[in-house]
């Protein structure tokens, strides 16, 4: 057995080990649509295409003080800086989300990276790259989305369901890529969407080979990304992101598929205006995002590959209605939400048709408008929602909070709002609750308001429970296929009794 784990653990991801490959390719900006589709695309490589953004008219325009006033009154949506840290920045627009006005005041010294759909309005000063300008790619735009930080922000590893185009317009990024080959040993935790997204259990600030041993086996390689840069990254490719000073970058994510038809694509072309066009999800600046929401194309894929899979053996090529139906349910019934949503389209409305089976003929006529509905009730992201705090925050632990807050005397809107606050909710929904609480014309809320109107918490928590013990369990599992590997050096004779503590 060996005397001790690899030199790299407990390191850093970057400094893990030593099976660092070439730095990612680089490319000229004249690059043509075809052979960057033949090229990077087709064969799902990554590339930087240096000075491509620099075109872009917010390469020169997009400074804190021209946005706050040009774009203030827009909402963003807001992360830590750390990916999947459990804290959520409050905003003035609500739990996770802020204006632009007040984004721009605090991101230098509070804890918030702006993760965001860009707003609409904001597409007059970005371009469509004339790379992607051409064939059935410039079509396929899925949304767009927006990352402004101070510096100090860093992800986890993950992997992203969509090909992106992702443009740096201020400071630098430092990018770690590992090749989804390496699927099986990069210990994959199980997420409700799937697997098109993911992310690893396996901690990059401090590699634990004590944990995850296979994960040393990994080849990586790597790349700065500098202001004015684009980064191609192919779809479900792992990668870990550093931002070590202040940056923006925009990122144009088109489907998730490697074919594209690319006839007469084979000269430089031009820039073309974002605004001009085609991105399946748009949004407005206020109210529902759709960041990660699924193209109504994937989803005609997605429910056709099942119909597939069911009339594989079957002469006549269709399936009882109500089995594949069942069936789609099934795949959905860990989010309450998606289940409802479903249930409606699919049961009542009856999108799919009204006969008795269903061929993959009934599938593909199917309306681009009806699988734009099934895709928007397939997305469930509940920090889409402005009123995010709703989902995160239960009925119980609000009303109980408040309860114990007026205990001891009634409280008028300004020591409300800051009770409410303390239990991890926004001033705006504190403001909402005071005004439907208070019965003695907005003086105070006492405790009996609180005790007498329990309905009014009745929107909190109502889908509270997304499947996280299910996935809670899903996750045990993949430790548990960890500890597997441990037991399984260990009987080769290279691994450690000390191998089964966690560092």
């Amino acid at each position: 057995a060996r005397a001790s784990l690899p030199p790299g653990h407990g390191k850093e991801l970057g400094e893990h080990n030593d099976l660092k490959s070439p730095a990612v390719e680089e490319d000229y900006t004249t690059l043509n649509p075809l052979t960057f589709y033949e090229k990077y695309l087709r064969t799902r490589t990554p590339v930087i295409l240096r000075g491509l953004a620099k075109t872009f008219p917010a390469f020169d325009l997009w400074t804190d003080e021209y946005i706050k006033t040009n774009y203030g009154d827009l909402e963003v949506r807001l992360e830590a800086k750390t990916e999947k840290e459990t804290y959520t920045p409050i905003g003035d627009a609500g739990l996770g989300r802020s204006t632009f006005e007040e984004f721009f005041d605090r991101y230098k010294t509070d804890n918030m990276y702006c993760v965001s759909e860009v707003p609409e309005p904001m597409y007059k000063d970005l371009k469509m790259p004339a790379l992607m300008n051409c064939g059935t790619l410039k079509d396929s735009l899925v949304e767009m989305n927006l990352w402004i930080n101070s510096g100090g922000a860093k992800s986890i590893i993950h992997k992203d369901a969509h090909n992106q185009l992702n443009c740096l317009l201020a400071g630098s990024k430092d990018w770690i890529f590992i090749n989804n080959s390496y699927n099986e040993w990069i210990y994959q935790a199980e997420e409700i969407d799937g697997d098109q997204g993911g992310f690893s259990l396996v901690n990059p600030d401090k590699v634990n080979y004590k944990t995850f041993p296979l994960f040393e086996k990994i080849p990586w390689t790597y790349a700065t990304v500098h202001a004015g840069d684009c980064l191609y990254l192919p779809p479900r490719y792992y990668h870990r992101v550093k931002s070590t000073n202040r940056n923006f970058a925009v990122s144009f994510l088109f489907g998730t598929k490697s074919e594209f038809e690319m006839a007469g694509c084979d000269s430089v072309g031009s820039d073309a205006p974002l605004e001009e066009m085609f991105v399946q999800w748009r949004y407005p600046g206020k109210g529902m995002m759709s960041m990660g929401n699924s193209g109504p194309q994937d989803m005609k894929n997605y429910f056709t590959d099942i119909l597939m899979h069911l009339t594989e053996n079957n002469e006549k090529g269709k399936v009882d209605m109500d089995m594949f139906i069942d069936l789609v349910m099934e795949e959905a019934e860990e989010v309450p939400y998606m289940v409802e949503q479903f249930h409606k389209l699919l049961i009542e409305e009856k999108v799919l048709g009204e006969g008795e089976t269903i061929d993959v003929d009934t599938l593909l006529g199917l309306s681009n408008d009806t699988w734009y509905k099934i895709a928007a009730a397939h997305a469930f992201e509940p920090s889409n929602h402005p009123d995010f705090e709703y989902y995160r925050l239960t009925h119980h632990e609000v009303s109980e909070g408040l309860k114990a807050a007026t205990y001891y005397g009634a409280l008028d809107k300004d020591a409300f709002v800051a009770a409410y606050k303390k239990l991890e909710g926004s001033g705006r929904i504190g403001r909402e609750l005071f005004d439907k609480l208070t019965s003695d014309e907005g003086k105070t809320v006492s405790w009996y308001d609180i005790k007498n109107k329990d309905h009014v918490f009745a929107v909190f928590g109502k889908e509270h429970d997304r499947g996280d013990d299910e996935m809670h369990l899903r996750n045990s599992e993949v430790h548990q296929r960890a500890q597997e590997d441990i037991e399984e050096l260990e009987r080769m004779g290279i691994g450690t009794a000390e191998s089964k503590n966690e560092l």
